[in-house]
């Protein structure tokens, strides 16, 4: 990734930027998850895939960026620290970078096609979630599934489509359920520190249920995240009581487990021999 930047940004000033940016990066889940389903998919190419695979984590790291700039979360990071004018320009040179590295993979209209159509729906996504668009259960997770279902279905869906030339609507639904996964998962974690989902009432999941206040656990969660005083004084295992008792945590459990039974239940329906199906499977679940 840093040697494409090298390659491809001349502004040296721009470039040490995108460098500060990408040394902070320390996963590469999506690429894996590219490279799993092409070589499920018996892609041969090695080249091709290490493009599609720099190409994507560049535009997860520019939306990652995005988000950060957009909620004003995640203080300690790089780009946060630096003038937003200068973080806003940096993070689309790195998000036009990512399109025109991954489109090297291939050459095929329909490959970058797709690829665009993912990142488009993943913007809209997270459009309804600055705007907190999501009023019902339903709709939180229409969203969650266009803003990180779509992000996750891109490596996959794309690893497929450069070892095959086809796309494979299987592979995307299954994909989209694993985006889902993620999603529940970062939003629990986020229930045990004061994130800015919870102070700007962001409409996740976990708020959603809490705010139905079944019972007096989730009305006093709730008295908690307006307390900053109060909250910072509790421990996890306080908070974790708290919100199993409320609920909170078998509801997204369950929420996670339904996901989960549908990816497995899509994997299954692959042409693919059985011990490539489990090798993917134990690639992309972790």
């Amino acid at each position: 990734m840093k040697e494409i930047v090298s390659q491809k940004i001349m502004n040296q000033d721009l470039e040490r930027y995108l460098q500060n940016f990408i040394e902070s990066k320390d996963t590469f889940e999506f690429a894996d998850l590219a490279l799993h389903h092409y070589l499920a998919f018996n892609g041969q190419d090695q080249k091709a895939i290490e493009w599609l695979a720099a190409g994507i984590e560049l535009l997860i790291l520019s939306f990652d960026i995005y988000d950060d700039l957009e909620d004003q979360d995640n203080g300690s990071a790089v780009w946060m620290k630096i003038d937003s004018s200068i973080a806003l320009n940096a993070v689309t040179a790195l998000y036009t970078l990512s399109i025109q590295v991954m489109c090297q993979a291939s050459h095929e209209p329909e490959f970058s096609q797709e690829i665009l159509n993912f990142a488009l729906q993943s913007i809209q996504g997270q459009h309804d979630d600055i705007v907190n668009a999501p009023q019902t259960e339903e709709a939180c997770l229409e969203m969650i599934k266009n803003k990180s279902g779509a992000l996750t279905a891109l490596p996959c869906v794309m690893g497929v489509m450069l070892a095959t030339g086809k796309y494979h609507p299987i592979v995307a639904s299954y994909s989209y359920e694993l985006g889902i996964i993620a999603q529940i998962e970062n939003d629990y974690r986020g229930l045990y520190y004061l994130n800015n989902d919870f102070i700007q009432k962001k409409n996740t999941l976990a708020y959603l249920y809490l705010n139905k206040r079944f019972n007096a656990a989730s009305a006093e969660i709730l008295s908690w995240y307006e307390n900053t005083e109060l909250f910072l004084s509790l421990n996890s295992k306080q908070i974790k009581e708290k919100l199993t008792e409320a609920g909170v945590v078998q509801y997204l459990l369950v929420m996670k487990h339904l996901s989960l039974q549908k990816l497995k239940k899509e994997i299954a329906r692959l042409e693919l021999q059985e011990n490539k199906i489990k090798k993917l499977i134990t690639g992309i679940i972790k």
